[in-house]
């Protein structure tokens, strides 16, 4: 049972951590959650992005990921901006 505790604890932590970084990239790329909901695939409305920023309903994968693409966000570009980083903090 005290697995099992950890294991919900842990998924609740991710979960408020996914709904930060979904309120985050959002500001950063200047979308209300009005225009973030208008475009993406299907449409969700301003209470659905308010519900998951608040980590009031957990976000669909599928969601996020188009939450990441629409907001600018990608793997590649932290992997590269890390590389980067990388280079310059050996010179």
């Amino acid at each position: 049972m005290k697995f099992k505790a950890l294991i919900i604890n842990a998924i609740k932590l991710l979960w408020l951590e996914i709904s930060i970084v979904t309120k985050s990239m959002r500001l950063d790329s200047g979308l209300s959650q009005c225009e973030l909901g208008k475009r993406l695939l299907p449409s969700v409305n301003e209470s659905t992005i308010s519900a998951w920023e608040e980590g009031e309903e957990p976000i669909p994968v599928y969601q996020f990921i188009m939450i990441c693409f629409v907001c600018g966000f990608t793997s590649e570009k932290k992997t590269k901006q890390q590389l980067k980083n990388q280079r310059t903090d050996k010179k």
